[in-house]
Protein backbone atom coordinates (compact mmCIF):
# COMPACT_ATOMS: atom_id res chain seq x y z
CA UNK A 1 0.00 0.00 0.00
CA UNK A 2 2.84 2.35 0.34
CA UNK A 3 3.34 1.98 -3.17
CA UNK A 4 -0.07 2.72 -3.68
CA UNK A 5 0.11 5.67 -1.63
CA UNK A 6 3.21 7.27 -3.83
CA UNK A 7 1.76 6.03 -6.70
CA UNK A 8 -1.42 8.71 -5.76
CA UNK A 9 0.95 11.30 -5.06
CA UNK A 10 3.48 11.53 -7.70
CA UNK A 11 1.84 14.64 -9.27
CA UNK A 12 -0.61 16.02 -6.42
CA UNK A 13 -1.07 19.77 -6.93
CA UNK A 14 -3.06 22.34 -4.24
CA UNK A 15 -5.12 24.84 -5.48
CA UNK A 16 -5.40 27.37 -3.62
CA UNK A 17 -8.18 30.32 -4.99
CA UNK A 18 -8.17 34.11 -3.73
CA UNK A 19 -11.28 35.96 -3.03
CA UNK A 20 -10.93 39.83 -3.48
CA UNK A 21 -13.52 41.28 -1.29
CA UNK A 22 -12.69 45.32 -2.46
CA UNK A 23 -13.50 44.41 -6.21
CA UNK A 24 -16.02 42.43 -5.21
CA UNK A 25 -18.14 44.84 -3.35
CA UNK A 26 -17.02 47.13 -5.99
CA UNK A 27 -18.69 44.91 -9.00
CA UNK A 28 -21.98 44.10 -6.58
CA UNK A 29 -22.95 47.65 -5.80
CA UNK A 30 -22.23 49.42 -8.95
CA UNK A 31 -26.05 50.76 -10.73
CA UNK A 32 -27.70 53.88 -11.07
CA UNK A 33 -31.21 55.07 -10.45
CA UNK A 34 -32.37 55.22 -13.97
CA UNK A 35 -31.08 51.53 -15.00
CA UNK A 36 -33.04 49.34 -16.76
CA UNK A 37 -31.25 46.58 -16.05
CA UNK A 38 -32.44 46.35 -12.18
CA UNK A 39 -35.75 45.92 -10.66
CA UNK A 40 -36.88 46.03 -6.92
CA UNK A 41 -38.83 43.67 -4.99
CA UNK A 42 -39.02 43.80 -1.35
CA UNK A 43 -36.21 45.95 -0.88
CA UNK A 44 -33.60 43.87 -3.19
CA UNK A 45 -32.53 44.49 -6.26
CA UNK A 46 -32.66 41.73 -9.26
CA UNK A 47 -31.16 42.17 -12.71
CA UNK A 48 -33.40 41.09 -15.35
CA UNK A 49 -30.68 40.86 -18.08
CA UNK A 50 -31.10 37.00 -17.90
CA UNK A 51 -28.02 36.98 -21.05
CA UNK A 52 -25.53 34.25 -20.32
CA UNK A 53 -22.63 33.36 -22.16
CA UNK A 54 -22.17 30.32 -23.34
CA UNK A 55 -19.17 28.31 -23.25
CA UNK A 56 -18.15 27.06 -26.97
CA UNK A 57 -18.50 23.83 -27.56
CA UNK A 58 -16.03 21.22 -29.38
CA UNK A 59 -17.89 17.83 -29.21
CA UNK A 60 -15.23 16.77 -26.28
CA UNK A 61 -15.02 18.13 -22.97
CA UNK A 62 -12.61 21.10 -21.90
CA UNK A 63 -12.22 23.14 -19.19
CA UNK A 64 -13.95 25.61 -20.35
CA UNK A 65 -17.65 23.38 -20.53
CA UNK A 66 -16.45 20.58 -18.16
CA UNK A 67 -14.76 22.21 -15.25
CA UNK A 68 -15.58 19.45 -12.94
CA UNK A 69 -13.84 16.69 -14.70
CA UNK A 70 -10.72 18.55 -16.42
CA UNK A 71 -7.97 21.61 -15.32
CA UNK A 72 -7.25 24.39 -17.51
CA UNK A 73 -4.03 22.96 -19.00
CA UNK A 74 -5.59 19.41 -19.63
CA UNK A 75 -6.68 17.88 -23.10
CA UNK A 76 -7.74 14.91 -21.54
CA UNK A 77 -8.31 13.92 -17.73
CA UNK A 78 -4.53 13.69 -16.16
CA UNK A 79 -2.95 14.11 -19.28
CA UNK A 80 -1.98 17.81 -19.51
CA UNK A 81 -1.37 19.41 -23.86
CA UNK A 82 2.26 19.67 -23.12
CA UNK A 83 2.67 15.76 -22.75
CA UNK A 84 0.85 15.30 -25.82
CA UNK A 85 3.42 17.90 -27.31
CA UNK A 86 6.84 15.85 -25.88
CA UNK A 87 5.13 12.62 -27.13
CA UNK A 88 4.87 14.37 -30.99
CA UNK A 89 8.30 15.47 -30.20
CA UNK A 90 9.89 12.09 -29.26
CA UNK A 91 8.22 10.32 -32.04
CA UNK A 92 9.70 12.65 -34.34
CA UNK A 93 13.22 13.21 -32.57
CA UNK A 94 14.89 10.17 -34.25
CA UNK A 95 13.81 10.90 -38.00
CA UNK A 96 15.42 13.12 -40.84
CA UNK A 97 14.38 16.73 -41.99
CA UNK A 98 11.82 16.36 -44.43
CA UNK A 99 10.28 13.24 -42.96
CA UNK A 100 6.48 12.91 -42.86
CA UNK A 101 3.96 11.08 -40.74
CA UNK A 102 0.74 10.92 -41.62
CA UNK A 103 -2.14 9.60 -39.15
CA UNK A 104 -5.75 8.81 -40.39
CA UNK A 105 -8.98 7.93 -38.63
CA UNK A 106 -11.70 7.12 -40.49
CA UNK A 107 -15.70 7.89 -40.63
CA UNK A 108 -17.04 5.90 -37.57
CA UNK A 109 -18.15 2.62 -38.60
CA UNK A 110 -22.20 2.38 -39.37
CA UNK A 111 -23.90 -0.53 -36.96
CA UNK A 112 -26.89 -0.53 -39.50
CA UNK A 113 -27.52 1.72 -42.21
CA UNK A 114 -27.46 5.32 -40.49
CA UNK A 115 -26.63 3.81 -37.20
CA UNK A 116 -22.79 4.42 -36.64
CA UNK A 117 -21.66 2.19 -33.51
CA UNK A 118 -19.96 4.38 -30.53
CA UNK A 119 -17.57 5.84 -31.57
CA UNK A 120 -13.38 5.27 -30.21
CA UNK A 121 -10.77 7.10 -31.46
CA UNK A 122 -8.05 5.42 -33.12
CA UNK A 123 -5.43 4.70 -30.36
CA UNK A 124 -2.31 6.25 -31.85
CA UNK A 125 -3.90 8.79 -33.10
CA UNK A 126 -5.88 9.22 -29.38
CA UNK A 127 -2.10 8.96 -27.64
CA UNK A 128 -0.53 11.91 -30.36
CA UNK A 129 -3.27 14.25 -29.98
CA UNK A 130 -5.95 13.65 -27.59
CA UNK A 131 -8.52 14.52 -30.51
CA UNK A 132 -11.30 12.77 -29.91
CA UNK A 133 -13.55 13.23 -33.52
CA UNK A 134 -13.95 10.82 -36.65
CA UNK A 135 -12.63 11.63 -39.97
CA UNK A 136 -9.47 13.50 -39.28
CA UNK A 137 -5.68 13.78 -40.03
CA UNK A 138 -2.91 14.56 -38.32
CA UNK A 139 0.54 14.76 -40.14
CA UNK A 140 3.65 15.31 -38.52
CA UNK A 141 6.62 17.22 -40.64
CA UNK A 142 10.35 17.08 -39.21
CA UNK A 143 11.51 20.85 -40.03
CA UNK A 144 15.10 20.69 -38.38
CA UNK A 145 17.24 18.89 -36.23
CA UNK A 146 15.07 19.79 -33.16
CA UNK A 147 11.98 20.82 -34.53
CA UNK A 148 8.73 20.16 -36.44
CA UNK A 149 5.36 21.29 -37.88
CA UNK A 150 2.38 19.49 -36.53
CA UNK A 151 -1.25 19.85 -38.77
CA UNK A 152 -4.48 18.70 -38.02
CA UNK A 153 -7.05 18.12 -41.11
CA UNK A 154 -10.71 17.95 -39.35
CA UNK A 155 -14.10 17.57 -40.33
CA UNK A 156 -15.78 21.25 -40.75
CA UNK A 157 -17.92 22.55 -38.58
CA UNK A 158 -21.66 22.78 -40.24
CA UNK A 159 -24.73 23.93 -38.34
CA UNK A 160 -27.30 22.07 -39.79
CA UNK A 161 -25.25 18.80 -39.02
CA UNK A 162 -24.11 19.87 -35.44
CA UNK A 163 -28.01 20.43 -34.78
CA UNK A 164 -28.05 16.35 -35.32
CA UNK A 165 -25.31 14.76 -34.46
CA UNK A 166 -23.44 17.68 -32.01
CA UNK A 167 -20.64 20.23 -31.87
CA UNK A 168 -17.33 19.77 -34.01
CA UNK A 169 -14.15 21.13 -32.55
CA UNK A 170 -13.50 23.04 -36.46
CA UNK A 171 -10.26 23.86 -38.13
CA UNK A 172 -10.48 27.52 -36.24
CA UNK A 173 -9.96 25.47 -32.71
CA UNK A 174 -7.17 22.94 -33.16
CA UNK A 175 -4.25 25.08 -32.17
CA UNK A 176 -6.08 26.62 -28.88
CA UNK A 177 -7.29 22.82 -27.59
CA UNK A 178 -5.10 20.42 -28.82
CA UNK A 179 -1.84 22.48 -29.16
CA UNK A 180 -1.47 21.67 -33.00
CA UNK A 181 0.64 24.44 -34.80
CA UNK A 182 -2.21 24.04 -38.03
CA UNK A 183 -5.47 23.38 -38.22
CA UNK A 184 -7.53 22.95 -41.87
CA UNK A 185 -10.97 21.71 -42.75
CA UNK A 186 -10.46 18.51 -44.30
CA UNK A 187 -12.52 20.04 -47.64
CA UNK A 188 -12.06 20.08 -51.23
CA UNK A 189 -11.44 23.52 -51.33
CA UNK A 190 -9.52 23.86 -48.13
CA UNK A 191 -7.53 20.87 -46.28
CA UNK A 192 -7.38 18.43 -49.15
CA UNK A 193 -5.44 20.26 -51.69
CA UNK A 194 -3.16 21.98 -48.23
CA UNK A 195 -2.39 17.91 -47.30
CA UNK A 196 -2.28 16.79 -50.80
CA UNK A 197 0.64 19.27 -51.23
CA UNK A 198 2.14 18.20 -48.09
CA UNK A 199 2.42 14.74 -48.48
CA UNK A 200 3.63 15.19 -51.96
CA UNK A 201 6.97 17.37 -50.68
CA UNK A 202 7.05 14.72 -48.11
CA UNK A 203 11.54 13.54 -48.07
CA UNK A 204 11.93 11.30 -51.22
CA UNK A 205 8.07 11.19 -52.04
CA UNK A 206 7.92 8.91 -49.06
CA UNK A 207 5.19 8.57 -46.34
CA UNK A 208 5.17 6.76 -43.29
CA UNK A 209 1.43 5.97 -41.80
CA UNK A 210 -0.65 3.88 -39.64
CA UNK A 211 -2.52 1.14 -40.61
CA UNK A 212 -6.25 2.60 -40.53
CA UNK A 213 -7.94 2.22 -44.13
CA UNK A 214 -10.08 5.37 -45.24
CA UNK A 215 -10.46 4.67 -48.70
CA UNK A 216 -12.68 7.78 -49.56
CA UNK A 217 -9.87 10.17 -48.49
CA UNK A 218 -7.48 8.39 -50.50
CA UNK A 219 -9.34 8.91 -53.42
CA UNK A 220 -9.44 12.38 -53.38
CA UNK A 221 -6.16 12.62 -52.83
CA UNK A 222 -5.45 10.44 -55.56
CA UNK A 223 -4.19 13.87 -57.81
CA UNK A 224 -1.56 14.45 -55.24
CA UNK A 225 -0.18 10.64 -54.96
CA UNK A 226 1.26 9.84 -58.08
CA UNK A 227 5.14 9.79 -57.29
CA UNK A 228 4.39 9.14 -53.66
CA UNK A 229 4.84 5.69 -52.01
CA UNK A 230 3.63 4.75 -48.76
CA UNK A 231 5.24 2.68 -45.52
CA UNK A 232 3.73 1.70 -42.25
CA UNK A 233 5.22 2.98 -39.40
CA UNK A 234 2.89 1.35 -36.75
CA UNK A 235 5.92 -0.28 -34.81
CA UNK A 236 7.39 3.31 -33.58
CA UNK A 237 4.34 4.50 -32.68
CA UNK A 238 3.72 1.27 -30.57
CA UNK A 239 7.44 2.07 -29.21
CA UNK A 240 6.56 5.03 -27.65
CA UNK A 241 3.33 3.86 -25.68
CA UNK A 242 5.30 0.67 -24.47
CA UNK A 243 7.12 3.08 -21.55
CA UNK A 244 4.13 5.02 -19.13
CA UNK A 245 4.61 8.42 -17.98
CA UNK A 246 3.86 8.82 -14.18
CA UNK A 247 0.58 10.36 -15.85
CA UNK A 248 -0.56 7.76 -17.52
CA UNK A 249 0.17 5.25 -14.65
CA UNK A 250 -2.12 7.35 -12.13
CA UNK A 251 -4.67 7.19 -14.97
CA UNK A 252 -3.87 3.19 -15.13
CA UNK A 253 -4.76 3.30 -11.62
CA UNK A 254 -8.01 4.76 -11.44
CA UNK A 255 -9.25 2.37 -14.44
CA UNK A 256 -8.27 -0.46 -12.07
CA UNK A 257 -9.87 0.85 -9.20
CA UNK A 258 -12.76 1.51 -10.73
CA UNK A 259 -12.74 -1.70 -11.92
CA UNK A 260 -11.46 -3.55 -8.70
CA UNK A 261 -14.51 -1.93 -6.84
CA UNK A 262 -16.98 -3.22 -9.46
CA UNK A 263 -15.68 -6.89 -9.14
CA UNK A 264 -15.96 -6.36 -5.23
CA UNK A 265 -19.76 -5.29 -6.13
CA UNK A 266 -20.47 -7.63 -8.54
CA UNK A 267 -19.84 -10.65 -6.07
CA UNK A 268 -21.59 -9.31 -3.56
CA UNK A 269 -24.45 -8.53 -6.15
CA UNK A 270 -24.46 -12.63 -7.03
CA UNK A 271 -23.99 -13.75 -3.57
CA UNK A 272 -26.90 -11.69 -2.33
CA UNK A 273 -29.07 -13.44 -5.06
CA UNK A 274 -27.60 -16.91 -4.51
CA UNK A 275 -30.59 -19.56 -5.00
CA UNK A 276 -32.59 -17.32 -7.66
CA UNK A 277 -31.82 -18.02 -11.50
CA UNK A 278 -29.56 -15.67 -12.24
CA UNK A 279 -28.59 -15.45 -15.69
CA UNK A 280 -24.71 -15.05 -16.59
CA UNK A 281 -25.91 -11.58 -18.77
CA UNK A 282 -27.20 -10.45 -16.01
CA UNK A 283 -24.37 -10.17 -13.94
CA UNK A 284 -22.08 -8.59 -16.98
CA UNK A 285 -24.82 -6.15 -17.11
CA UNK A 286 -24.60 -5.35 -13.36
CA UNK A 287 -20.53 -5.08 -13.41
CA UNK A 288 -20.94 -2.45 -16.74
CA UNK A 289 -23.27 -0.70 -14.67
CA UNK A 290 -21.02 -0.38 -11.78
CA UNK A 291 -17.73 0.95 -13.89
CA UNK A 292 -20.12 3.19 -15.56
CA UNK A 293 -21.29 5.04 -12.58
CA UNK A 294 -18.09 5.37 -11.09
CA UNK A 295 -16.93 6.92 -14.06
CA UNK A 296 -15.94 4.88 -16.76
CA UNK A 297 -16.95 5.03 -20.44
CA UNK A 298 -17.40 1.71 -21.65
CA UNK A 299 -15.84 -1.70 -20.71
CA UNK A 300 -12.56 -2.50 -22.00
CA UNK A 301 -13.50 -5.59 -24.20
CA UNK A 302 -16.98 -8.00 -24.40
CA UNK A 303 -16.50 -9.28 -20.60
CA UNK A 304 -16.33 -12.94 -20.26
CA UNK A 305 -18.55 -14.01 -17.83
CA UNK A 306 -18.88 -17.91 -18.14
CA UNK A 307 -20.45 -20.02 -15.48
CA UNK A 308 -19.17 -23.49 -14.66
CA UNK A 309 -17.43 -25.23 -17.57
CA UNK A 310 -18.25 -22.43 -19.68
CA UNK A 311 -14.76 -21.12 -18.09
CA UNK A 312 -13.10 -24.22 -20.00
CA UNK A 313 -13.41 -21.54 -23.13
CA UNK A 314 -11.13 -18.88 -22.35
CA UNK A 315 -12.93 -16.38 -24.57
CA UNK A 316 -16.27 -17.06 -23.93
CA UNK A 317 -18.41 -13.88 -24.47
CA UNK A 318 -22.42 -15.42 -25.34
CA UNK A 319 -23.37 -14.80 -21.73
CA UNK A 320 -26.36 -16.43 -21.87
CA UNK A 321 -26.60 -19.62 -19.83
CA UNK A 322 -28.41 -19.51 -16.66
CA UNK A 323 -25.55 -20.25 -13.25
CA UNK A 324 -25.59 -23.00 -11.47
CA UNK A 325 -25.65 -23.78 -7.47
CA UNK A 326 -21.95 -25.14 -6.00
CA UNK A 327 -20.26 -24.18 -9.62
CA UNK A 328 -17.96 -21.11 -10.20
CA UNK A 329 -18.27 -18.14 -12.26
CA UNK A 330 -15.03 -17.21 -14.11
CA UNK A 331 -15.40 -13.43 -14.81
CA UNK A 332 -12.56 -11.89 -17.40
CA UNK A 333 -13.46 -7.46 -17.37
CA UNK A 334 -12.44 -4.33 -17.32
CA UNK A 335 -13.23 -0.57 -17.98
CA UNK A 336 -12.03 2.13 -20.37
CA UNK A 337 -11.28 5.23 -18.04
CA UNK A 338 -10.21 8.02 -20.36
CA UNK A 339 -9.07 5.98 -22.94
CA UNK A 340 -6.84 3.78 -20.24
CA UNK A 341 -7.65 0.11 -19.82
CA UNK A 342 -8.07 -2.25 -17.22
CA UNK A 343 -7.90 -6.14 -17.62
CA UNK A 344 -9.12 -8.18 -14.20
CA UNK A 345 -10.52 -11.84 -13.94
CA UNK A 346 -11.57 -12.92 -10.97
CA UNK A 347 -13.42 -16.41 -10.39
CA UNK A 348 -15.47 -17.10 -7.20
CA UNK A 349 -18.33 -19.70 -6.18
CA UNK A 350 -22.18 -19.11 -7.43
CA UNK A 351 -23.64 -19.62 -4.07
CA UNK A 352 -20.35 -17.61 -2.10
CA UNK A 353 -18.75 -20.90 -0.79
CA UNK A 354 -15.65 -22.85 -2.08
CA UNK A 355 -15.87 -26.49 -1.82
CA UNK A 356 -12.69 -28.33 -0.72
CA UNK A 357 -11.93 -29.17 -4.66
CA UNK A 358 -12.39 -25.72 -5.69
CA UNK A 359 -10.17 -24.65 -3.14
CA UNK A 360 -7.45 -26.79 -4.21
CA UNK A 361 -7.99 -25.27 -7.47
CA UNK A 362 -8.15 -21.92 -6.65
CA UNK A 363 -4.91 -21.97 -4.23
CA UNK A 364 -2.65 -23.74 -6.80
CA UNK A 365 -3.28 -20.79 -9.47
CA UNK A 366 -3.41 -18.04 -7.03
CA UNK A 367 0.40 -19.18 -5.77
CA UNK A 368 1.86 -18.78 -9.48
CA UNK A 369 -0.44 -15.64 -9.60
CA UNK A 370 1.16 -14.24 -6.56
CA UNK A 371 5.15 -15.79 -7.30
CA UNK A 372 5.01 -14.64 -10.94
CA UNK A 373 3.82 -11.09 -9.71
CA UNK A 374 7.13 -11.00 -7.86
CA UNK A 375 8.98 -11.37 -11.08
CA UNK A 376 7.73 -8.39 -12.50
CA UNK A 377 10.83 -6.93 -12.70
CA UNK A 378 13.27 -5.09 -14.74
CA UNK A 379 15.10 -7.15 -16.91
CA UNK A 380 12.98 -9.94 -16.79
CA UNK A 381 10.37 -10.32 -19.73
CA UNK A 382 6.96 -11.55 -19.98
CA UNK A 383 8.26 -14.50 -21.87
CA UNK A 384 10.69 -15.88 -18.53
CA UNK A 385 7.85 -14.96 -16.52
CA UNK A 386 5.79 -17.17 -18.50
CA UNK A 387 8.56 -20.06 -18.40
CA UNK A 388 7.80 -19.95 -14.46
CA UNK A 389 4.71 -19.62 -14.62
CA UNK A 390 5.05 -23.38 -16.79
CA UNK A 391 6.66 -24.74 -13.92
CA UNK A 392 4.85 -23.86 -11.11
CA UNK A 393 1.90 -25.11 -12.88
CA UNK A 394 3.13 -28.51 -14.00
CA UNK A 395 4.47 -28.57 -10.45
CA UNK A 396 0.81 -28.28 -8.74
CA UNK A 397 -1.04 -30.13 -12.00
CA UNK A 398 1.33 -32.98 -10.85
CA UNK A 399 0.97 -32.38 -7.04
CA UNK A 400 -3.20 -32.28 -7.43
CA UNK A 401 -3.02 -35.90 -9.42
CA UNK A 402 -4.46 -33.87 -12.16
CA UNK A 403 -1.38 -35.34 -14.54
CA UNK A 404 0.75 -38.17 -14.26
CA UNK A 405 1.59 -41.46 -15.84
CA UNK A 406 -1.96 -42.58 -16.60
CA UNK A 407 -2.92 -39.13 -18.25
CA UNK A 408 -1.67 -38.18 -21.98
CA UNK A 409 -2.36 -34.72 -21.36
CA UNK A 410 0.64 -32.76 -20.17
CA UNK A 411 0.09 -28.97 -18.31
CA UNK A 412 -0.85 -27.44 -22.14
CA UNK A 413 -4.40 -28.43 -22.22
CA UNK A 414 -5.15 -27.21 -18.56
CA UNK A 415 -2.44 -23.98 -18.94
CA UNK A 416 -2.97 -22.78 -22.83
CA UNK A 417 -1.96 -19.30 -22.69
CA UNK A 418 0.76 -16.96 -21.95
CA UNK A 419 1.33 -15.59 -18.78
CA UNK A 420 0.10 -12.20 -19.45
CA UNK A 421 0.55 -9.57 -22.08
CA UNK A 422 1.43 -5.50 -22.66
CA UNK A 423 -1.46 -2.98 -21.34
CA UNK A 424 -2.74 0.51 -21.75
CA UNK A 425 -4.51 2.65 -23.74
CA UNK A 426 -5.33 -0.74 -25.49
CA UNK A 427 -5.98 -4.10 -23.55
CA UNK A 428 -3.89 -5.97 -25.80
CA UNK A 429 -1.72 -2.99 -26.24
CA UNK A 430 1.28 -2.49 -28.23
CA UNK A 431 1.47 -6.12 -30.32
CA UNK A 432 4.01 -5.26 -32.89
CA UNK A 433 6.27 -6.07 -29.81
CA UNK A 434 7.04 -9.48 -28.92
CA UNK A 435 7.17 -11.59 -25.12
CA UNK A 436 10.63 -11.33 -25.73
CA UNK A 437 11.36 -7.79 -24.50
CA UNK A 438 13.16 -6.53 -21.92
CA UNK A 439 10.83 -4.93 -19.43
CA UNK A 440 11.58 -2.02 -18.29
CA UNK A 441 10.47 0.46 -15.16
CA UNK A 442 7.07 2.37 -16.73
CA UNK A 443 5.97 -1.15 -18.40
CA UNK A 444 2.59 -2.36 -17.20
CA UNK A 445 1.65 -6.03 -18.10
CA UNK A 446 -1.45 -8.80 -16.60
CA UNK A 447 -0.30 -11.63 -14.55
CA UNK A 448 -2.62 -14.09 -14.83
CA UNK A 449 -2.15 -17.81 -14.71
CA UNK A 450 -5.24 -20.14 -15.52
CA UNK A 451 -6.07 -23.97 -14.60
CA UNK A 452 -8.97 -25.12 -16.76
CA UNK A 453 -10.32 -28.56 -16.62
CA UNK A 454 -13.38 -29.61 -18.90
CA UNK A 455 -16.14 -31.73 -16.86
CA UNK A 456 -15.99 -34.04 -20.20
CA UNK A 457 -11.97 -35.14 -19.43
CA UNK A 458 -12.02 -38.79 -18.38
CA UNK A 459 -8.36 -38.39 -17.17
CA UNK A 460 -8.95 -36.43 -14.05
CA UNK A 461 -10.06 -36.99 -10.83
CA UNK A 462 -13.62 -36.57 -10.86
CA UNK A 463 -13.85 -34.18 -7.76
CA UNK A 464 -11.92 -31.75 -10.07
CA UNK A 465 -14.16 -31.80 -13.12
CA UNK A 466 -16.04 -29.05 -14.56
CA UNK A 467 -13.40 -26.30 -12.55
CA UNK A 468 -11.59 -23.70 -14.25
CA UNK A 469 -10.02 -20.99 -12.56
CA UNK A 470 -8.01 -17.67 -13.90
CA UNK A 471 -6.50 -14.80 -11.51
CA UNK A 472 -5.44 -11.87 -13.61
CA UNK A 473 -3.94 -8.53 -12.47
CA UNK A 474 -2.08 -5.73 -13.71
CA UNK A 475 1.05 -4.91 -12.93
CA UNK A 476 3.64 -1.61 -12.98
CA UNK A 477 7.28 -2.30 -13.38
CA UNK A 478 8.65 -0.43 -10.88
CA UNK A 479 12.55 0.71 -10.56
CA UNK A 480 15.37 -1.10 -9.07
CA UNK A 481 14.58 -0.52 -5.72
CA UNK A 482 11.58 -0.89 -5.70
CA UNK A 483 8.75 -3.85 -5.61
CA UNK A 484 5.87 -4.44 -8.13
CA UNK A 485 2.94 -2.22 -8.18
CA UNK A 486 -0.14 -3.90 -8.48
CA UNK A 487 -3.07 -1.56 -9.20
CA UNK A 488 -5.84 -4.15 -9.75
CA UNK A 489 -5.43 -4.25 -5.70
CA UNK A 490 -8.61 -3.47 -5.24
CA UNK A 491 -10.21 -6.66 -6.72
CA UNK A 492 -10.79 -9.50 -4.27
CA UNK A 493 -8.90 -12.43 -4.66
CA UNK A 494 -8.35 -14.15 -1.33
CA UNK A 495 -10.75 -17.07 -0.63
CA UNK A 496 -11.32 -15.48 2.69
CA UNK A 497 -12.15 -12.46 1.55
CA UNK A 498 -14.13 -12.88 -1.83
CA UNK A 499 -16.17 -15.48 0.85
CA UNK A 500 -17.20 -12.73 2.78
CA UNK A 501 -17.68 -10.35 0.41
CA UNK A 502 -20.28 -12.93 -1.16
CA UNK A 503 -21.93 -13.75 2.13
CA UNK A 504 -22.56 -9.88 2.81
CA UNK A 505 -20.17 -10.05 5.79
CA UNK A 506 -17.80 -7.21 4.71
Amino acid sequence: MNNLYKLKNLNKIINISSFNKTNYIKNVMIFSSSSSLLSTNNGRFYSSDKTLKKPLSIGQPTHETHPHLLKKNEITKGIPMEEFKERRDRLMRNFPIGFAIALFTPPEPMMSYDIPWEFRQNTNFNYLTGFNEPEAVLLLVKTSEIDHQSHLFVRERIAAKEKWDGPRCGSENVQKYFGIDFGYNLTLKDGIPILGKLIENSLDGKIYCNTTPWDGLSDKLQPYLKNVNFYTIETFLQKNRLIKSKNEILMMLNSCEIAGKSFSETMKYVGGNSGKPLNEYQVSAYFEWCVKDKGAKRLSYPPVVAGGDNGHTLHYIQNNQTLVDGELLLMDAGCEYWSYTSDITRTFPINGKFTEAQRDIYEAVLDVNKRCIELCKEGESIESIHSKAIELTDNHLKRLGITNANNPNDYTLYFPHSIGHYLGMDTHDTLDFGYSVKLEPGMIITIEPGIYISKYDQNVPEKYRGISIRIEDNVVIPDSNSPPIVLTHLAPKEISQIESIMSNKI
